[in-house]
């Protein structure tokens, strides 16, 4: 996960240099919420986004298998690592949860 952190900072390092002497350099958008999936939690647990707005999760516990997932509303699949993110395109709040791990619960509210 570091090593993706690091090539995020590059990317936005090189891209931000670029910038100024070219135009159009984009990239994906940052996500609206960052939620750290570590230490067998949700971290933040509750997030709120606009209408719009992106939430993405980040597998970094050590390789330990998660599910993040609302049901009828995402579903992340299980995974050990990498990222999952979701568009919200209308409001409402989203309870979440891991079903490997049911303790493991959040909110996503969307204003």
């Amino acid at each position: 996960m570091q090593a993706r952190r690091a090539l995020r900072r590059h990317w936005i390092l090189t891209c931000g240099a670029l910038a100024t002497t070219a135009a159009g350099c984009s990239g994906p958008p940052a996500p609206d919420a960052v939620i750290e999936i570590s230490n067998v939690q949700f971290s933040p647990m509750d997030a709120t986004v606009p209408v719009g707005g992106t939430v993405e999760w980040q597998f970094d516990d050590g390789g330990l298998l998660h599910h993040v997932e609302s049901p009828g509303a995402f579903d992340s699949g299980i995974s050990g690592a990498g990222t999952y993110t979701h568009t919200f395109d209308h409001a409402g709040t989203f309870v979440y949860t891991c079903s490997i791990h049911p303790y493991m619960t959040g909110t996503v509210t969307v204003r």
